[in-house]
């Protein structure tokens, strides 16, 4: 049976609301452009995710040093 939608996009925009609360602890202000962003829906999911994704990677590199 072939979905309608993507499976890898429903998977992102299932982590976005878990990865923005996890950013939030690290990089609040961050994370609250990121979640205008995604309210406003001024971005689509996939570049959105990556975007987040990056701010966590971002993130936890600064803290490792």
């Amino acid at each position: 049976m072939t979905l309608p939608i993507d499976l890898d996009l429903l998977q992102k925009r299932k982590a976005i609301p878990a990865k923005l609360a996890q950013l939030s602890y690290t990089n609040p202000e961050k994370a609250i452009q990121l979640l205008r962003k995604w309210g406003e829906k001024q971005v689509p999911i996939t570049p959105l995710y990556e975007e987040i994704t990056q701010a966590l990677n971002s993130d936890a590199q600064k803290e490792a040093i």
